[in-house]
């Protein structure tokens, strides 16, 4: 079995009939819609979102359609479920599959691919200066990065002598605490003098495994060195200035951002919804936002603590995080899916 294949079946069980093969597509892609980033907190899997950014609809339906015929699935109002024979596949195929306790796909996503960007053009730049080089084709174009690594590297104070030694340190210090395979994986794709990083794809065929998974396994290695440069800013001098501005940064789209200013400026929903003229209901996407990012953020102005019990009890009682499900439950006209939404979202996954 390939390493998607089985991302498939893993998020599958996990969604447990109660999400559309879309759900998978849009976590596995990095979708940053409401619905997505919920989803992957409601049922446990957020740490898989935005692992496969170049994935295909037609790759993804190929092999929903393959797990049919197999008859790993099975199909049922509109959802899909594991059968006994595609659990008992899945248990045994999770054995190749070990997924690492750092991986963390929403938290360290973005971050990760701008950290890469700059730490990998550092190391490339400061290997063809060492060898007195300047005419080096660089591996990362965009201005942005190219501005933050020259602005390192002419900072006073620090020769590029003592530039290197200590970022090989600090890297060494952190690598050597992750899976052999994980550490070469990221090493491997570093360039410098007369020396070009390797694709993933050969590195899928160096190691003989296949790409999708050395591609989880280089995220987890981007995400092991951010969580320790972030617990340990001080001893990692050199990491921490390629990525101190993001670490601490809540993450948050852009567009929720915005409406958290206007939040805590003591605008109400509709306000901001006339404001910045959105519907109101695109504006409680970002309230649910809030709430599942920022451990401070409060639902009780949306909801009261009665109504949160009751609905905690609705979900616990019916197993499921499916909102319609909850609320003919509850045959309560005056609780609304946005409440709902908001103590699920506090709740996290209870049932898996």
């Amino acid at each position: 079995m390939k390493s998607f294949e089985y991302l498939c079946l893993f998020c599958i069980r996990a969604f447990r009939g109660e999400r559309t093969s879309s759900a998978i597509y849009h976590l596995l892609k990095g979708k940053k819609s409401s619905q997505t980033i919920q989803d992957g907190n409601l049922y446990s899997l957020d740490f898989l979102f935005g692992l496969l950014p170049d994935l295909s609809r037609a790759e993804l339906d190929s092999t929903i359609a393959r797990f049919e015929q197999k008859q790993l699935i099975s199909f049922q109002d509109d959802f899909y479920y594991l059968t006994e024979k595609g659990s008992t596949v899945l248990e045994k195929e999770a054995e190749n599959f070990p997924f690492p306790d750092y991986l963390n796909g929403w938290e360290y996503k973005g971050k990760a691919d701008v950290f890469w960007k700059r730490y990998s053009l550092l190391i490339q730049t400061l290997s063809n200066l060492q060898m007195g080089r300047t005419d080096f084709i660089p591996v990362q174009y965009e201005e942005t990065v190219q501005h933050f690594v020259k602005k390192i590297l002419l900072q006073d104070g620090i020769a590029k002598k003592e530039l290197c030694e200590l970022i090989y340190k600090e890297t060494f210090d952190i690598l050597k605490s992750v899976a052999d395979q994980q550490a070469y994986i990221l090493v491997s794709k570093l360039s410098g003098h007369l020396h070009s990083g390797l694709t993933l794809l050969q590195i899928s065929k160096k190691l003989g495994i296949d790409e999708n998974w050395v591609r989880l396994e280089f995220q987890a290695a981007l995400h092991y060195m951010l969580q320790n440069i972030e617990r340990n800013v001080d001893h990692y001098p050199v990491l921490s200035k390629l990525c101190l501005d993001m670490i601490h940064r809540p993450n948050l789209t852009a567009t929720t951002q915005k409406t958290f200013y206007l939040l805590e400026r003591g605008y109400k929903l509709e306000e901001i919804a006339a404001a910045r003229n959105l519907k109101q209901s695109t504006i409680e996407d970002h309230i649910v936002e809030l709430a599942l990012h920022l451990d401070s953020f409060s639902i009780s102005p949306y909801v009261t603590k009665e109504r949160a019990q009751i609905i905690q009890q609705a979900a616990y009682s019916l197993k499921t995080n499916q909102m319609k499900r909850i609320k003919e439950y509850l045959g309560l006209a005056d609780i609304s899916y946005f409440q709902i939404r908001l103590v699920l979202t506090k709740m996290g996954d209870a049932h898996g």
